[in-house]
């Protein structure tokens, strides 16, 4: 009998424990999910400028009544973005640079409430660079009609012939480390440090993350002729 009411405390003890761990990575995993949708949506909305970028001056204002459009779930963004989708700022975007291209400048902060805790918020901020579709002879486009468009990434290893390619898309979930390392991830030697018990992997990768914000979790994409990436060989997913 004494035993049987020791369990019972112990169990009493450790149960709200529990639950508040799962209630924390639950909400983790959708505050991250929210920074994706986000992300998506900013992708969208720079191809949509790039594609009105012959109209200069009033490119600008494509943002802020675009945006909410490409968001798809908009009760997380909600719940999880300070502000919703009005908290989320293109100050410093550029409709068209020098060089041909649109800067989209995507500021915002998410917020994570947790039960018995302060809500937790950070800033996060990235930008997207698109290639202006301005016509032939503009932005350094090529004159033959043949010379098809791909898309490459800063390392510029691969071209792809589509910008929904998998690769291109990164899928970042959360996990623990030792989850990580069971399938297979390395730590990552950019952001390898600390003591994190949540780490951050994508579904093409081979390293693990202790920082959300680490350069290896973010890509660049740039859309440019074949011609200009002579080389290059073709995305095994996508450019076969």
């Amino acid at each position: 009998m004494h035993n049987r009411g020791s369990a019972t405390i112990e169990a009493t003890l450790v149960f709200p424990l529990f639950l508040f761990f799962v209630m924390s990575l639950y909400h983790m995993c959708c505050s991250r999910l929210a920074d994706n949708i986000v992300y998506e949506a900013a992708i969208e909305t720079a191809e949509y400028m790039a594609e009105y970028a012959y109209l200069d001056g009033h490119n600008i204002l494509l943002p802020t009544y675009k945006f909410p459009e490409y968001i798809d779930e908009k009760a997380i963004v909600s719940r999880y973005v300070d502000g919703g989708t009005s908290g989320i700022s293109f100050i410093g975007t550029n409709p068209l640079d020098d060089e041909g291209y649109v800067i989209l400048k995507v500021q915002y902060k998410s917020k994570i409430s947790v039960p018995f805790l302060p809500v937790l918020s950070k800033m996060h901020s990235f930008e997207i660079r698109q290639r202006a579709y301005v016509g032939a002879g503009e932005a350094g486009d090529s004159d033959d009609n043949n010379d098809s468009y791909v898309y490459v990434t800063d390392n510029r290893d691969v071209y792809h012939s589509t910008r929904l390619c998998t690769y291109l898309n990164l899928s970042v979930r959360a996990d623990d480390v030792a989850g990580a390392k069971a399938n297979g991830y390395s730590i990552c030697e950019i952001c390898g440090y600390g003591d994190e018990k949540i780490v951050y992997v994508t579904d093409y990768g081979r390293r693990y993350h202790k920082d959300i914000k680490c350069s290896g979790l973010k890509r660049t994409v740039y859309r440019v002729k074949l011609s200009e990436v002579e080389g290059l060989g073709g995305c095994v997913r996508c450019a076969r």
